[in-house]
């Protein structure tokens, strides 16, 4: 179950209200504690060119500047040293960041008198391919882009009124089409920003107080992590302001100093935030107020920076270390479609089950928990077609072929939280029309996870499971007068289980002790109560572990798992040793204006034919944080094709 925080290190979040509750009054520069001291000297010289920001989009052949008076303007650089102007567009212009795609390198700046973004690239030593953005209705404070693996790429926008706003963006013909994802409120004075697209890291300097991470991902958790502090909590010695990023290392800038700090940059996937710092220091007495980098042709890092007492801009190189690095090794599947979202607001969607229609099979049907209120019954498109008021029902799982009096009928069970039961349902064969029908009490004190098992026998049982880790096997029985149940065994994990699936064909229990691993056992009545551990929580597979379900067909069999603490789905194999297979998360469908998946509670997921839309079945995910736009919490749909697509790219 889904466990919303706002997190942040809870003695840096306390030193930042201390801070700026002070009203920006300067720390001392003299605080006892012994300072980074810079190891080396720059040389820094003047840069000819107007503008606030630049960029060398060629290595060291030319440059690319952009200011609210200047224009946008593309300069040569001349073997002498002098600036050539090949190209101005009159424009005025805030910021500069730059990404690469498949047509080469996209710059964004800000079209200050229209309070719109604008993007370019340069082609023939031409700017060209100018496409404009509609106008934000907040004031702009500063931008950084952001391209995560597989999605689109995404603008990152603070505001005067310390709010980040998280755009995708597409440049299309004169057109920039923007769309907000998510919005989160940052500290005061929060100015300038940077992302490492390689560790998924959005860096935010706070005037006065220090750096901090957040998660760039839109489907993240918004919390954030420190870098580093002002003195006395930290090593910058005055102050934190502009920011940049080059050859793996994160750049600090203290406002209106000429020192810099430099940040070894982590891995992907890695915890940390950066590694320990390093101070540098210019030989000309600067007052830094914008930092951009980029790569000279021999491979060292050129640092443009821009002095707010001259409003002239400054260019330096510095030698890094190399770091070799990589980017997320967890690609994006779009999802095909999504639910409406439920009625409840909060943490409110759970779990999903697919009913497979054996007549009509695109006239399926998905089931879905609110476990503050009941259970929906939606189509293959995501729309609602029936609503049962069944009170806090958490998971609900389907099996086909059975009977009610004696009649065809097909059976969901639902673990019903308010009186500590097993709520059943009738599903009509022909038409999946579902009705509530009885309930079985269990002697679980708080009931919480659940799951179906159909057996060659074609008994069918129910697993249900409680918050103190106990589990109990009901078998449901039919006779004239309806269903019934019986407690037919009970065993136990040490801690918080909720998710469950068991394999009619193998006779196996999969089940999730959410913070300690996935475990195995035989699934029918008389297997007794030892567990088999599949896989430990750990980077690969992050706590908690939720939702699960068996994908099976005549050739393979996959164990897919809902890793809630990174927001993805891990794949094993369903029998034994139960490999890994890989992993991956749900992705933007920025076509059809469908978020990703977050924070995913219940999953479900089967091999059936579903026509056209799902020929190879699909996948079905609760979403935590539901946006494009921000609503209450729904599901969302995957084709199994992408994702069969994707373990066979993955493949040797």
């Amino acid at each position: 179950m889904t466990k919303q925080t706002m997190n942040s290190t809870l003695s840096a979040a306390t030193l930042s209200l201390l801070l700026t509750a002070c009203s920006g009054q300067d720390i001392p520069d003299h605080t006892g504690q012994q300072q980074r001291q810079p190891s080396a000297t720059l040389t820094a010289s003047p840069l000819s060119v107007g503008g606030e920001q630049a960029l060398l989009p060629d290595g060291d052949n030319t440059v690319l500047s952009a200011g609210p008076d200047s224009g946008i303007q593309l300069h040569r650089q001349e073997a002498d040293g002098r600036l050539t102007l090949l190209d101005k567009k009159d424009i005025p212009a805030e910021f500069i960041d730059q990404r690469r795609d498949q047509l080469g390198t996209l710059f964004v700046s800000i079209d200050q008198e229209n309070n719109r973004p604008v993007s370019y690239r340069i082609h023939n030593q031409r700017i060209t391919d100018l496409a404009f953005g509609q106008p934000l209705t907040y004031p702009i404070e500063g931008i950084c882009l952001y391209q995560p693996a597989g999605s689109p790429l995404q603008l990152f926008v603070l505001d005067e009124q310390q709010m980040a706003h998280q755009l995708l963006i597409k440049s299309n013909g004169s057109e920039l089409t923007q769309q907000e994802i998510r919005r989160f409120p940052l500290p005061p004075n929060s100015e300038y920003c940077v992302v490492d697209d390689i560790s998924e890291q959005l860096f935010v300097s706070e005037e006065n107080v220090g750096v901090w991470a957040y998660n760039a991902r839109a489907e993240s958790e918004v919390s954030r992590q420190v870098v580093d502090l002002v003195q006395p909590w930290g090593q910058l010695h005055h102050n934190s302001g502009p920011l940049a990023i080059s050859q793996g290392q994160l750049f600090i800038a203290e406002l209106g100093s000429n020192i810099l700090h430099h940040y070894p940059l982590p891995q992907a996937g890695s915890s940390q935030t950066t590694g320990a710092g390093r101070a540098v220091i210019l030989d000309q007495s600067l007052a830094a107020d914008s930092l951009r980098t980029a790569i000279n042709g021999d491979g060292t890092t050129r640092l443009i920076i821009l002095d707010d007492d001259s409003s002239q801009l400054f260019s330096s190189n510095i030698q890094l270390p190399q770091q070799a690095r990589k980017q997320d090794g967890i690609p994006n599947i779009a999802a095909r479609a999504e639910t409406i979202p439920v009625r409840k607001t909060g943490d409110a969607a759970d779990d999903p089950a697919i009913w497979v229609n054996t007549h009509t099979a695109e006239n399926s049907r998905i089931l879905g928990t609110n476990k503050k209120f009941g259970l929906y019954v939606y189509d293959l498109q995501g729309q609602e077609l029936q609503e049962l008021q069944a009170g806090r029902v958490n998971n609900v799982d389907i099996r086909q072929g059975f009977t009610f009096k004696n009649q065809p009928a097909d059976i969901a069970a639902a673990s019903q939280r308010d009186r500590q039961a097993i709520a059943l349902f009738h599903i009509d064969p022909m038409s999946g029309h579902v009705s509530a029908t009885t309930e079985i009490s269990t002697t679980l004190d708080n009931v919480y996870g659940l799951c179906m098992y159909k057996n060659r026998k074609e008994q069918i049982f129910v697993f249900i499971n409680d918050e103190d880790g106990r589990f109990e096997q009901y078998e449901i029985t039919d006779s004239a007068n309806g269903w019934r149940g019986k407690k037919v065994r009970e065993f136990r994990v040490n801690s918080q289980p909720e998710g469950c699936a068991a394999d009619d064909i193998k006779h196996q229990l999969f089940l999730g002790e959410e913070n300690v691993a996935i475990w195995t056992i035989g699934a029918e009545a008389d297997a007794g109560t030892t567990l088999t551990q599949l896989a430990a929580a750990s980077d690969m597979l992050v706590a908690d572990i939720e939702g699960m379900d068996i994908y099976r067909n005549e050739k393979e069999a996959y164990l897919v798992v809902s890793s809630q603490g990174n927001d993805s789905y891990v794949l094993y194999q369903a029998e034994a040793p139960y490999d890994y297979i890989g992993r991956f998360r749900v992705g933007i469908n920025a076509e059809k204006g469908i978020d990703g998946a977050s924070e995913t509670d219940g999953l479900t997921v089967t091999s059936a034919n579903l026509g056209a839309d799902y020929p190879q079945g699909m996948l079905v995910v609760q979403d935590g944080r539901n946006f494009l736009p921000e609503e209450n919490q729904n599901f969302k749909y995957v084709n199994w094709q992408d994702i069969q697509a994707l373990m066979q790219r993955k493949q040797p």
